[in-house]
């Protein structure tokens, strides 16, 4: 009979961090923010996210930006990735934080090794993060700011839900005030390229070239055959003086390809907000879908075991 190995576990607050055997964490993704890593809540076992964020903090600044990420991050609702707590460790020059450990990962993940997401999954998935957003936005008054595909993660149960909303700005404002140009430049809306204040609008527009990304299997801006330095600047030219980017003609729904032309409208003042997408065609047509195919296979790519999978609509 073959004996179970081990795992060394390392302790972190109420949380064991599986480690390597030279000692070094596991890590199951990696943000623009920091390190994550699946942990397990030591009173009950159960799976947690663990994000580590490399930053030095002063003691004055401790308690502050603890708080406010606290208060940040103080959100309920079944599409906004659940926060248990942060805390910062001096020893690691790091900030921790632990969240609701989504156990298909992100949808650039999934999409990475399944290829483009189907329409009535984008349409499924669409629902959840407006809600999301509308939560966000309407509730919280908070701007997410990071919407890409790595920031929108999903569960074994089908429940897409945002995450990392604001982290990037809370940190960078309080650590250097000066610093406004925080979230990823490639999903900027045009208003935040152009140096103009973010809005809650502006979430539709990184969310929208998302879906189209997600969709197609490819970033809709094609920088292509342009010397790697100059790719940003680049990108942010065609963002800001071509029109805004379009599904394929006759590969789509008449439904998505209105969704996506509503959304992506560079005059910030004419861009739709959450709430009225949640009534669009788009969004009512795939509110009810039928994912559970797309969710086997992808849970079978991603070899993650079915035994939880019970598909959950919205609002659960």
């Amino acid at each position: 009979r073959r004996r179970r190995r081990q795992m060394a576990m390392l302790v972190i607050g109420p949380f064991q961090v599986p480690t390597k055997p030279n000692g070094e964490w596991d890590p199951c993704g990696l943000g623009t923010s920091g390190i994550v890593t699946k942990a397990y809540n030591s009173a009950d076992y159960s799976p947690v996210a663990l994000k580590v964020i490399p930053v030095t903090l002063r003691d004055e600044d401790r308690m502050s930006v603890l708080q406010q990420l606290v208060e940040l991050y103080s959100s309920a609702h079944p599409s906004v990735v659940a926060f248990f707590g942060a805390d910062y460790f001096p020893d690691r020059s790091s900030i921790i934080i632990a969240t609701e450990f989504m156990d298909l990962y992100s949808l650039k993940d999934i999409v990475s090794r399944t290829g483009p997401i189907p329409e009535h999954v984008a349409g499924y998935a669409c629902g959840f993060l407006l809600e999301g957003l509308r939560y966000l936005h309407k509730e919280r008054k908070l701007i997410h700011r990071d919407i890409k595909p790595s920031n929108i993660l999903v569960n074994s149960m089908g429940q897409f839900k945002v995450s990392d909303f604001g982290m990037s700005t809370q940190l960078k404002n309080t650590l250097d005030p000066a610093n406004t140009w925080v979230g990823s430049t490639t999903y900027m809306s045009p208003e935040r390229i152009a140096g103009l204040q973010y809005v809650y609008n502006s979430d539709i527009w990184s969310l929208s070239l998302s879906l189209v990304e997600l969709s197609t299997g490819k970033f809709p801006y094609d920088c292509s055959g342009v010397a790697k330095r100059m790719e940003l600047m680049f990108l942010l030219d065609r963002v800001v003086d071509d029109d805004p980017p379009r599904l394929p003609e006759g590969q789509f729904s008449p439904e998505f390809c209105s969704f996506i032309a509503a959304s992506l409208v560079k005059r910030v003042e004419e861009r739709p907000n959450a709430e009225q997408l949640l009534n669009h065609p788009f969004v009512a047509r795939y509110a009810g879908a039928d994912i559970s195919d797309w969710l086997a296979n992808t849970l079978d790519v991603m070899q993650v075991p079915p035994s939880q999978y019970q598909p959950q609509g919205r609002g659960h």
